[in-house]
């Protein structure tokens, strides 16, 4: 530079453009760290709240079916109350239209059932009375009726019936 009227100045290595891309460059690079640092985190968080709601769910389906057997099991001893209940009501009426059946006259101090055999005794004012009006009935619910009278002092009859219901073939 021999015709110039400055003296000439010290070129700088980095010149103010070159300062202004690399500082643009740093902040790009500083952005894009924090955004990759801050979607691992997140991502790292989403899939610990996976897990968690998976654990929750087999929870859940653990407690369901659970639930589903406890029903089921209720359902079947509903049944079997529904089945006792009805045996019983059929039972009581059973009881309620033999105990129809004795006549006046008759006074029963036992009644006992046992698988089929039926036991009675008690009291009653002739034996004609009681064969004319008990045991007819006795003869035919059962398929064997036997009874033994003794005689008791004021004239009536004391007795015990023994009937029974033979298994059908």
């Amino acid at each position: 530079m021999k015709h110039s009227f400055i003296p000439p100045r010290q070129k700088k290595v980095l010149g103010a453009e070159l300062i202004w891309l690399l500082s643009t460059f740093a902040l790009l690079l500083v952005i894009m760290l924090g955004s990759a640092l801050f979607l691992n985190s997140s991502i790292t968080t989403y899939e610990q709240e996976l897990e968690s709601v998976k654990s929750k769910k087999l929870m859940i389906q653990n407690e369901q079916q659970r639930v589903l057997s406890e029903v089921k099991r209720l359902q079947i001893l509903e049944k079997l109350r529904e089945e006792i209940s009805t045996k019983n009501r059929l039972k009581k009426e059973n009881v309620k239209n033999f105990f129809d059946l004795v006549p006046d006259g008759v006074v029963l101090e036992l009644a006992e059932f046992r698988e089929s055999t039926l036991r009675l005794k008690g009291t009653t004012i002739s034996k004609k009375h009681f064969n004319n009006s008990f045991q007819l009935s006795l003869e035919s619910l059962f398929s064997r009726s036997s009874t033994k009278f003794t005689k008791l002092k004021n004239g009536s009859y004391r007795f015990n019936n023994i009937s029974t219901v033979e298994a059908k073939k």
